[in-house]
């Protein structure tokens, strides 16, 4: 919890409290202090939800209980619970571990214009929430924060999020995993970089449009999305990090370590991409893509 509200006094000190487009702007009325469990942060007077303890199935958290603000939902504070929609205050900078797991019913989150991290499985197994727009201000997103949300159809991913803090444990992949229904992301103009393994599993992922402003892809990046067939870059020609010798770039992981994936039953690539790109953008006829996958030119 410390390292988050760490990042996030620097964070609060850059953002005025305004809606990062998640629905934060009109908020309806917030349940009563009775309906959480809550404690007081050792090294400040804030205060973090441990326990959801209410019987509404539509959750709209405080901003501030006994006069303290809240600014975090700590470890399994929803876990298992009924809940169909949440929404986060301004306030809170953390989602703590597992905060949200297994909550079945949940189909609407919507985030506070301050969120600075989202720990991990925070929103495992979320099976019926359709749609993730992640605030401007997260900065560090952990292992299966979304893994198994089957449901999920569309994700917006923020410029904020950078490698160095998309998987700081060991740096293991593996967020987005087994959503099979996900099918439309959108990445915000800004990203540079899309680390290893940052949609692996998408399964029903078919197509996705990457920004001009991404200069640098993983390989692995997109592993085990074996649906995916059309990948559209805006700008230049990214740079591809960690090629392994007879591997793709859209290949599991290969250099990083992780050829346990060899395996037959986990080895299926992105067989059939096609890339489609803007010709007088630099270093296309160049690229190590060509050796791989069919180019296609976009006609201006």
């Amino acid at each position: 919890m410390k390292r988050i509200l760490t990042v996030a006094l620097v964070f609060m000190l850059l953002f005025t409290f305004t809606s990062c487009g998640t629905g934060t702007l009109n908020r309806r009325k917030a349940n009563p202090a009775s309906d959480f469990l809550y404690k007081k942060h050792m090294d400040d007077d804030d205060i973090y939800i441990v326990k959801y303890i209410g019987t509404a199935v539509d959750v709209v958290i405080p901003d501030s209980i006994d006069n303290k603000l809240v600014s975090g939902i700590g470890k399994h504070a929803f876990r298992n619970s009924d809940i169909k929609s949440v929404d986060i205050p301004k306030t809170v900078v953390s989602i703590g571990i597992e905060a949200f797991c297994e909550c079945k019913n949940l189909e609407t989150v919507k985030f506070g214009a301050n969120t600075v991290g989202i720990l991990e499985r925070a929103f495992y197994n979320c099976t019926s929430l359709k749609e993730v727009y992640l605030p401007k201000t997260l900065r560090l997103l952990e292992r299966d924060a979304f893994s198994g949300c089957t449901s999920l159809e569309t994700l917006f991913v923020p410029a904020s999020l950078t490698t160095q803090n998309l998987y700081p444990r060991e740096r293991q992949p593996v967020v987005f995993n087994n959503t099979s229904s996900l099918k439309n992301i959108i990445l915000e103009e800004g990203t540079s970089m899309l680390d290893i393994g940052t949609f692996y599993g998408c399964t029903g992922l078919t197509q996705i449009s990457l920004p001009a402003s991404l200069k640098t892809i993983a390989a692995g990046a997109f592993a085990y999305c074996k649906n995916l067939t059309e990948i559209t870059f805006e700008g230049d020609a990214p740079k591809i990090t960690g090629l392994y010798p007879g591997r793709k770039p859209f290949d599991l992981f290969g250099k990083y370590g992780w050829d346990y994936f060899d395996m037959d039953e986990y080895n299926e690539e992105c067989r059939n991409v096609k890339i489609y790109y803007h010709p007088d953008k630099e270093g296309w006829d160049t690229t190590p893509l060509r050796e791989f996958y069919t180019m296609v030119p976009i006609e201006e």
